[in-house]
């Protein structure tokens, strides 16, 4: 036993000296990238694909915008959900393979495009942020916080909605005074949303308005990875929600 001992610690010792790994560190915590898909196609080191619930058809892949000028591109997640079962609400998307450090001053900046749906009813386009790991719907983990837009029957309209979970209590933060006012929603086009930190709160921007801040150290996740996702209910044909232009800094 004592040489089996011996010739043991000699081999970590000389890995050590080799400056060979025996056990692999914990992953670094991004600190800042922009995302614009200019490679064309969705870099598995940087995403994974995440989805949960029955599809028709379903894709989270880069497309080309089409306008004139130098090729753009953007992420486009894509649902046909007809013929599914009526109980299941079914989710896609994608999450980043790094987690992000919620540190004082930074920003999680994203654009969601709703694509001015035909029929947005019970459609849904989103931002999680979590600090766990999942390669299904991030909204079935313990902690999270999710800027969501919901269609409001039967057109295009939307409205927003912020809600959080921690420790596994979920609450809606803010609805834009739904159902009470704004039953019909409104317009939603290309939205940039913005999450940042400061005074130690975790705040939610649209463009250039503040919807919502936590309390100081309500969410207090340390590190969290960025979900881009949308939802769909049976029995719709294929729809799409895009996003683009993400920065973290």
């Amino acid at each position: 036993m004592r040489g089996g001992r011996r010739r043991a610690r000699g081999i970590v010792l000389g890995a050590a000296l080799l400056g060979v790994v025996l056990v692999a560190p914990p992953r670094a915590e991004t600190q800042s990238f922009v995302e614009d898909f200019a490679d064309g196609r969705l870099d598995p080191a940087r995403w994974e694909r995440t989805v949960a619930g029955d599809f028709r058809e379903w894709s989270a892949d880069v497309v080309e915008v089409g306008r004139p000028g130098p090729p753009r591109f953007r992420l486009r997640l894509r649902a046909d959900t007809r013929g599914t079962r009526d109980d299941t609400v079914k989710y896609l998307g994608v999450r980043g393979v790094q987690p992000i450090a919620l540190r004082e001053g930074m920003r999680i900046s994203v654009q969601l495009d709703w694509a001015d749906q035909a029929n947005g009813s019970y459609l849904t386009g989103a931002i999680v942020v979590s600090p766990h790991v999942t390669r299904h719907n991030p909204l079935d983990t313990a902690d999270w916080l999710q800027v969501a837009y919901v269609g409001v029957p039967p057109g295009r309209n939307a409205r927003m909605v912020v809600g959080l979970k921690t420790a596994g209590r979920e609450r809606t933060v803010h609805t834009e005074g739904w159902p009470e006012v704004n039953r019909g929603g409104r317009p939603v086009a290309a939205q940039e949303i913005t999450l940042r930190i400061r005074d130690r709160s975790l705040e939610v921007w649209e463009g250039r308005q503040r919807i919502w801040a936590s309390t100081p150290d309500e969410l207090a996740f340390g590190a969290v990875y960025l979900y881009l996702q949308m939802s769909s209910h049976s029995n719709y044909p294929a729809r799409s929600i895009y996003f683009d232009r993400i920065r973290v800094d």
